[in-house]
């Protein structure tokens, strides 16, 4: 920023802060923790998770006469989005087979507050999938799918387990409402399915996954 501003830049550049994963258990989470510290605040899980604590990072923007300075955006972006939201501020249209998850959030840079996308996707590094749909985050496994605190794999459950939790009533994913609400569950799975056979989550024509997407088979793993 400092340079920014001695270049006579600032006032034109717009500048993003955030971070690619949330913090690493490999790096002295039980000691931050033993102290009275906790890296992920109120969520769960760590790097690597598809809990809350993998992927929930801060996402800093100064853009001098669009972002108003102290404003807080609730709505939900995915660093995916960039794509989409820089081409739209240089006026550059993305071909259709480019950016298929990509949705621009360049309204909620200028003050709007309104969703810009509708659902998300996130894995945990084992593979574990999960999809927003609003508030709601459904798990296509039995756990958070990480690292352990030495910075190893964690074996995936073994138990056909899917978990269901609202975030706007429990951040912190404790308590799994796949048993109360099965309807939802199976809303947000045949979604999941839709995104997965389209190859995007943007509108337009169909595309190509670049690799088969088995994301059922953490959910099937203790079936015969």
């Amino acid at each position: 920023l400092e340079a920014l501003e001695k270049s006579g830049s600032a006032g034109n550049t717009l500048v993003l802060f955030s971070s690619d994963n949330g913090f690493a258990p490999y790096s002295g989470a039980k000691e931050l923790e033993a102290h009275g510290h906790y890296p992920s605040g109120p969520l769960r899980g760590y790097k690597a998770d598809v809990w809350e604590g993998g992927h929930r990072i801060p996402f800093i923007v100064r853009w001098p006469g669009v972002v108003k300075a102290g404003a807080v955006s609730g709505q939900l972006v995915h660093h995916a989005d960039l794509m989409a939201t820089l081409a739209e501020i240089v006026e550059h249209s993305l071909p259709d087979n480019a950016g298929e998850d990509s949705f621009s959030f360049v309204p909620l840079l200028k003050g709007v507050d309104k969703p810009v996308r509708q659902h998300a996707i996130s894995h945990a590094s084992s593979g574990i999938p999960s999809l927003r749909l609003g508030a709601w985050k459904f798990i296509a496994g039995a756990a958070g799918g990480g690292y352990d605190d030495k910075g190893k794999s964690k074996s995936p459950s073994s138990a056909a387990a899917t978990q269901l939790y609202n975030l706007a009533d429990d951040l912190g994913e404790t308590k799994n409402l796949v048993d109360e609400k099965p309807d939802l569950a199976a809303e947000m799975t045949a979604l999941m399915d839709k995104l997965v056979t389209e190859g995007r989550s943007t509108p337009g024509a169909p595309q190509a996954n670049d690799v088969p997407v088995k994301w059922r088979r953490f959910m099937d793993r203790a079936k015969p």
